[in-house]
Formats: structure tokens, sequence, C-alpha cells
């Protein structure tokens, strides 16, 4: 009788060493955002939070400019389908205003931890809006989800008020943002996608700026950086494009399931700094709320690999 053949001895450890180096790759992209939140929170109280998002985008596409000229050429910085391209470009606009706005104003793992429901928004949008099919144990997991995150902002506490919509909005256009990224999958390189990304992001930014600089409104009227401060800026969109690079290499090793766990670990730095930096640490509410959100997640994720979906589960192809 046959054997069945099993893998090569060479190759099974390949495959492991494969996946142990995309967990480290994703753990260390998971490390470095909460640092570049922590900038942005510091650089808050002399920047506005529209120009240091700009200032993000505008970093990053240069810091990316070299790599898509490198790679896909002159075509790359013009990745097709337009439309879609700058429906990306535009969702993840609003979403690093949103979230620079929330984490400048809020503690900085609780901001991180609503930006969390993401995942969770994009399953129920999977189903209403790519008509996908979701069974009822995920669409119960997206409502414990959510109510983690309100048990996070605890309404009529006082602790945070409507500044809690700000971490919310940024949640619920990421989602957005991630379902255009997953019609664009196959569409161009990833590298020309996060550029292009970048100058949508960029010139949209600008438009508040410019509106700011005519009336001096408070909230988006732009400010002349000092050299330590453009410095800062210029930081963050280095740690921005690192550790989108790093994501790529990651999920290029090792399967989804896998790395969603180690997403949730910048819960775990923005705590840390958030406490050595801004004295700020989560009370036990917060972090019930933050357990609830991160198992919802993780069974979302779980479960969709079982029904042999996709879902996004991290935060951080934007660098959030």
């Amino acid at each position: 009788m046959s054997i069945p053949s099993a893998r090569p001895a060479g190759e099974s450890v390949i495959g492991e060493r494969e996946v142990v180096a995309g967990v480290l790759l994703m753990l260390l992209a998971a490390t470095l955002q909460p640092m570049q939140d922590a900038i942005m929170k510091y650089l808050g109280g002399a920047v506005p939070a529209v120009q240091v998002a700009w200032a993000r985008m505008v970093f990053q596409m240069l810091f990316t400019l070299p790599f898509v000229l490198i790679g896909p050429g002159i075509a790359g910085l013009l990745p097709r389908p337009y439309g879609l391209q700058i429906l990306r470009g535009l969702f993840i606009g609003c979403t690093n205003v949103a979230f620079v706005s929330a984490i400048i104003v809020m503690p900085l793992a609780d901001a991180i931890a609503l930006v969390f429901v993401a995942p969770l928004v994009v399953t129920a949008l999977s189903a209403l809006v790519l008509g996908e099919t979701v069974g009822p144990r995920r669409w119960t997991a997206v409502v414990i989800g959510l109510a983690g995150a309100v048990i996070i902002i605890r309404p009529g506490s006082g602790l945070f008020g409507l500044v809690a919509l700000l971490p919310i909005t940024a949640a619920i256009s990421y989602a957005c943002y991630l379902i255009v990224t997953r019609r664009l999958k196959t569409s161009a390189p990833a590298i020309s996608t996060h550029f292009f990304t970048a100058v949508v992001s960029a010139v949209a930014i600008s438009i508040p700026l410019a509106i700011g600089m005519v009336t001096g409104l408070p909230l988006i009227t732009p400010v002349a950086p000092s050299p330590g401060e453009w410095g800062l800026l210029a930081v963050v969109g280095l740690i921005s494009t690192v550790s989108h690079f790093l994501i790529i290499l990651a999920y290029n090793r090792a399967p989804a399931s896998t790395l969603a766990p180690m997403t949730y670990f910048e819960i775990v730095g923005a705590t840390i700094l958030g406490y050595l930096v801004f004295g700020d640490f989560p009370d036990f509410w917060t972090w019930v709320g933050v357990a609830v959100i991160v198992s919802s997640g993780l069974y979302v994720v779980f479960r969709a690999r079982r029904k042999q979906a996709q879902v996004p589960i991290s935060g951080t192809d934007a660098g959030l």
C-alpha cells in the first residue's frame, strides 16, 4: 500500500523559519508604530493635528518615491484604477486626521484601542457592501466588539464625551480604506499604491490647511514648525514607511491568522509609552473594553480563516 508523501525535512524547517520571521517582522512593526503615535501626540501641543497628518503623508510620500522609481518605474507613480486609488487615499487621509486629533486629546492607549474596532467594521461592511456571507457567529462578535468600545467610552461618564467620536471616525474610515484596498489587491504593485495613497492624502489634507491660512481658524491654520519639530515630523513619516514595508514582508512570510495577534501588541506599546511619556495609564474598565475588542477581533479573523475568507486585521497598513 502507498504511504502519503511527507514534506521534506528541509522544506518544513524553511517554512517554520519563514513564519517565525514573519511574526518577528510584525512585532517590530507593532513596536515602531506606538513610537510614531507618541511623537505625533507630542507634536500636537505645538502643531495643529491637521498639519501633523499632512506632514506625515508628505514625508511618507518622499521616503517611498525612490522605491517606486527603482521598482515599477515612472509608470508606478500613477497606478490604476484611478478612481479606487483616489478613494483609498481620501479614506486614509480622513483616518489620519481623525486619528492624530484623537491621540492629541485622548490617552494614547485608549485612542488606539478604539481604532481597533476597524476589523469588526470591515466584517460588517463585507456583508453590506461586498455581499460576502457573514454568519451569525461573526455578527455576534461584531456586536460584542462594539460593546467593548462602549465600555471604554462609557457614555455619560464625562470621561471623553464627543472627543470619543474621533477614534471611532478613524476606525470607520480605516475600515472603508481596507475594503477599497481589498478591491485593489491585484491591480497594481503594493509600493505604487502606497505611494499614490500618500500623494492623494497629502493633497486632500492641504485643502483644510489652505482654508485655515485664509480664515485663521485655529484648528486648521498651519504654523511654522521649528527645525526640531520638522525633524520629528520627518521621523514620523520614516517610521510610517518602514513599518509599512515590515508589514508587507511579514505577510509574505506568514498567514494572516498567525500575524493577527501580533498587531494587538501595538496596544501594549502604546500603554507603556503613554505612561512613561505622558503619565496616562488605562483604568480597569478600559482594560475590560480592550479585552473585549481584542477577543472579538481575533475571533472574527480566525472564524473568517476557517471560512476561507480574508478579513484585514491590522491597523498598521496606514501606520496608525
